[in-house]
């Protein structure tokens, strides 16, 4: 656009200088041709700025995916691994039951035991 500003300027200047005008400055406000040949060159342009913006969506997409598989795969990790802590001490805690258990039968059947070997000793 600068460039062709320039150009304008250049082959403007001389014309309009004949009659007396100085150009100071100027604003382009519509540029056209008969063959469409500015409108094709804008057509290139935009359909590789679209295909770029595409591009760039389907790849934040991606990473976006991947990066919610990942965690995903962390929660699942930290859900497997606290199940596994859990079911080591319940399992802990159900053998030291099961050996509390064992103990305090074994000292009930040997007090039975002595109180029938009492009882035998008494009556005799």
């Amino acid at each position: 656009r600068d460039q062709f500003a320039s150009l304008v300027r250049e082959v403007a200047a001389p014309d309009v200088g004949r009659m007396g005008i100085e150009i100071l400055s100027f604003t382009i406000k519509d540029v056209y041709d008969n063959v469409t040949y500015l409108q094709s060159l804008g057509k290139a342009q935009t359909a590789a700025v679209k295909r770029d913006a595409e591009i760039g969506v389907a790849q934040a997409n991606r990473d976006a995916g991947i990066r919610e598989a990942e965690c995903e795969k962390a929660a699942m990790d930290v859900k497997y691994s606290t199940d596994t802590k859990i079911e080591d001490n319940s399992r802990g805690f159900k053998l030291q039951k099961a050996n509390f258990d064992s103990e305090v039968n074994t000292a009930k059947a040997e007090a039975q035991l002595a109180y029938e070997l009492q009882a035998a000793k008494i009556q005799q």
